[in-house]
C-alpha cells in the first residue's frame, strides 16, 4: 500500500472587499490571499476500500511556526464525514469514478475556526495527494472543480502562494509573491460564525468597502510599509463588534510594534506584519509579557510564522484560473 505526505498551509487575507449578495445567495468578494508557512501535515495511506480519518494535535514549531505560545489547544475537528478532508476524498472518488480507499491522518497546527482556512487547506492537500496516490493525472483546474464543492477557499489552497480572488473566491489570478515576510498571528479562544458575520454585514447601513487593487499595487512594489498601509477587511468591523476583546488585542499588537494589524477572513484571528524575523521575536516577547500580565479573561494563542513563497504558480502566470 502506498503513502503520500502533503503540507496544508494556512492563509490570510491581506485585503478583503465584500460586495452585495448575488442572485445565488453568495456574496461577491475581491480579495488578496497569502499562504503562510504554518501548516497542517496530511498523511494519505492507500487501503482497499472506504475512507477513514484521524485528527491529532500537531507541533506548530515543527510545522512552520518560528515560535508559539498556546494557552489552550483548540478542539480537534471531527474524524468523520463532517471533516472537509473526508468530504474532499469522497467527492474525488465520485469525480474519478473509482472505489479505491484511503486512510487520512491530519496533524493539526493551524488553529481551528480561525479565518485561516485550515479545513480548506486540509481538503486541498487531500485532493493533491490522492491525485498522486491514485495516479489520476488530473490537472489543478480539474481538482479545483472538485474542491470548490467542498469550500470556496479550497481552489486557492490548491494553488498556494499569493493570489487575487474574485467571484466567491474561486476565480484566481496568481500574483508574484512578496519575500518571506514575518507575520505574527493572535488567535482568541472564541468561535465566529461566518454566516452570522455576513448577515450582520448585510444589515449595516454603510458597509465598509476595501480597495483590493491598492494592495496589489503595494505587493508589486514589494514595499512592506506600503503593504501594511493597504491592509483592509470589510468584515473586520462586524467581528470586532461581536468580539470586543479583539479591539484591545489589536491595540496591544500595534503597541508591541506591528507595522499593520488586520483580521483574516471572518476572524477571529488577527495578524500583524513586522519588519523582519528579529523584530518579530521582539514583538512576540512583548505580547507574551502582555498576555502574562492579563492572567484573566480571554487569553490568546500566539504564533510567529512567515509568508509562503509562490508554489508552482508559473504554469498559471499571466492568466486567470478558476474552478
Amino acid at each position: 500500500m502506498g503513502q503520500i505526505v502533503e503540507s496544508a498551509h494556512a492563509k490570510i487575507n491581506l485585503a478583503l472587499d465584500v460586495g452585495p449578495v448575488r442572485p445565488d445567495g453568495y456574496h461577491g468578494i475581491h480579495t488578496v490571499m497569502q499562504s503562510l508557512e504554518l501548516r497542517d501535515i496530511v498523511v494519505l495511506e492507500e487501503r482497499p476500500a472506504g475512507i477513514s480519518l484521524d485528527c491529532m494535535p500537531g507541533d506548530p514549531l515543527r510545522q512552520g511556526a518560528r515560535c508559539s505560545l498556546e494557552f489552550d489547544r483548540d478542539p480537534l475537528p471531527p474524524s468523520n464525514a463532517r471533516n472537509l478532508a473526508w468530504r474532499a476524498a469522497e467527492l474525488l472518488r465520485e469525480a474519478a469514478g473509482i472505489r479505491r480507499g484511503v486512510h487520512i491522518t491530519i496533524r493539526k497546527a493551524i488553529p481551528l475556526a480561525a479565518g485561516l482556512a485550515g479545513g480548506s487547506a486540509d481538503a486541498a492537500a487531500v485532493l493533491r495527494g490522492l491525485n498522486r496516490l491514485w495516479n489520476l493525472g488530473m490537472s489543478r483546474e480539474e481538482l479545483a472543480l472538485v474542491g470548490v464543492k467542498v469550500g470556496a477557499d479550497v481552489p486557492f489552497c490548491l494553488l498556494e502562494g499569493t493570489a487575487e480572488a474574485t467571484g466567491i473566491g474561486e476565480k484566481l489570478k496568481p500574483v508574484p509573491s512578496p519575500p518571506a515576510w514575518t507575520v505574527l498571528l493572535l488567535k482568541l479562544p472564541v468561535s465566529v460564525s461566518t454566516a452570522a458575520c455576513y448577515k450582520a454585514y448585510d444589515e449595516l447601513q454603510n458597509p465598509p468597502r476595501v480597495d483590493a487593487g491598492r494592495m496589489l499595487e503595494a505587493l508589486a512594489s514589494q514595499d512592506l510599509t506600503e503593504v501594511a498601509k493597504c491592509l483592509g477587511n470589510s468584515l473586520e468591523a462586524v467581528t470586532l463588534k461581536q468580539v470586543p476583546e479583539l479591539i484591545l488585542w489589536r491595540e496591544a499588537m500595534e503597541e508591541a510594534g506591528c507595522l499593520g494589524v488586520l483580521m483574516s477572513g471572518s476572524g477571529p484571528t488577527l495578524f500583524g506584519l513586522v519588519r523582519n524575523e528579529e523584530h518579530g521575536h521582539d514583538v512576540f516577547e512583548r505580547l507574551v509579557n502582555t498576555v502574562k500580565q492579563e492572567r484573566q479573561g480571554l487569553l490568546p494563542n500566539l504564533y510567529l510564522t512567515r509568508f509562503l513563497s509562490s508554489k508552482g504558480n508559473d504554469e498559471f502566470e499571466g492568466g486567470a484560473w478558476h474552478a
